[in-house]
């Protein structure tokens, strides 16, 4: 047990004046009984007090000083919790190809859709972090449980040009908890976007070498990609440092042909290559970005429940054992003396 105003507890050499100051006054108050009554009606007249009431009394008393003292130095004790670990990165593809309008109004927009479903049917402790992609990764979010921020970040979306699903990935797994320091393979070429504001890069590691809090990354793309190295080599990366891909396509089977920026052009789409990446980690693959299918993923990437240290303050509960002895006190003193001490 820590203290955070250690000084307080010079605040305890009250009690020991107190019960000085409790015989005290028992003391003049049996002195003032034998000044005012006659001695032999004395015994008839005031009954004293049983020894088991004379200690329990100025003991719950004593006990909620001593209690409120002790509180008043903001006691810290380290306890573990069961907390909810789950982390999730969304990986949001917003190159050119998902303007395409085989899925209504467009892949995009069905794809936001489907991440402010996400967002609600995700449990509220779930730390849920955004990452926008195209011919490189952005993250916007960080993992955090303000689900307003992630709503906010989604509705600053704008397409850009091509794809690369390795950027995204790798991206991704370095903003989950722990990861940080990741280090993709040089296969890859791909510079990592820096960390989230708040967090400082560890040295590089050689290999992962420790086991990492649960995360996850929701890929939402229509598998189209056309920079930035494979994708299956970055989706061992993320099977190496304990991250598993979810991935919900978004399109038609064989592509679209669309107008995209006044232009009619023909979108591919690949749910092949996006089912690869989640066999590769142990993840699922969505062919719909409906709620029903939805919910599943969230139930399964939702909660992870772990023992976390945690620092639990202990001043509140001091106080309310405190209030409980001084409201036990008073009950037995008006159940012994008709009055309260």
């Amino acid at each position: 047990m820590t203290f955070e105003l250690p000084l307080l507890l010079w605040l305890l050499v009250l009690l020991p004046l107190a019960v000085l100051a409790l015989r005290g006054w028992a003391r003049q108050r049996q002195r003032r009984r034998q000044a005012y009554a006659d001695p032999g009606l004395l015994g008839a007249a005031l009954r004293d007090t049983a020894p088991r009431q004379a200690r329990w009394l100025p003991g719950l008393q004593l006990g909620a000083l001593g209690l409120l003292l002790l509180g008043a130095a903001q006691p810290v004790a380290p306890v573990r919790l069961p907390s909810n670990q789950a982390a999730v990165m969304v990986a949001l593809d917003t190159s050119r190809s998902m303007l395409a309008d085989d899925l209504r109004p467009t892949r995009l927009a069905a794809a936001q859709t489907a991440i402010r479903d996400f967002l609600r049917l995700a449990p509220a402790s779930t730390r849920i972090g955004f990452l926008t992609f195209s011919d490189r990764a952005a993250v916007l979010v960080a993992p955090t449980t303000d689900r307003r921020a992630v709503l906010e970040a989604l509705e600053r979306v704008k397409p850009a040009q091509a794809t690369s699903l390795a950027g995204a990935l790798v991206s991704a797994v370095r903003a989950l908890p722990g990861r940080a320091a990741a280090a993709p393979p040089p296969e890859l070429e791909i510079t990592p976007t820096p960390p989230a504001t708040g967090t400082t890069p560890a040295p590089t590691p050689t290999a992962p070498q420790e086991p990492y809090p649960p995360g996850a990354v929701l890929l939402l793309s229509d598998g189209i990609s056309n920079r930035g190295g494979s994708p299956l080599i970055a989706a061992r990366f993320a099977q190496d440092y304990d991250v598993k891909v979810y991935a919900v396509a978004l399109g038609r089977e064989g592509g679209a042909v669309s107008v995209i920026e006044g232009q009619t052009v023909f979108v591919p789409f690949d749910s092949q290559g996006l089912q690869r990446l989640t066999q590769l980690t142990g993840g699922e693959f969505l062919e719909t970005p409906e709620p029903g299918a939805l919910q599943g993923i969230a139930r399964s990437l939702g909660t992870a429940i772990r023992w976390a240290s945690t620092d639990l303050a202990l001043s509140a509960p001091l106080a309310a054992l405190a209030a409980l002895f001084l409201i036990v006190g008073g009950g037995l003193g008006l159940r012994w003396h008709r009055r309260v001490p």
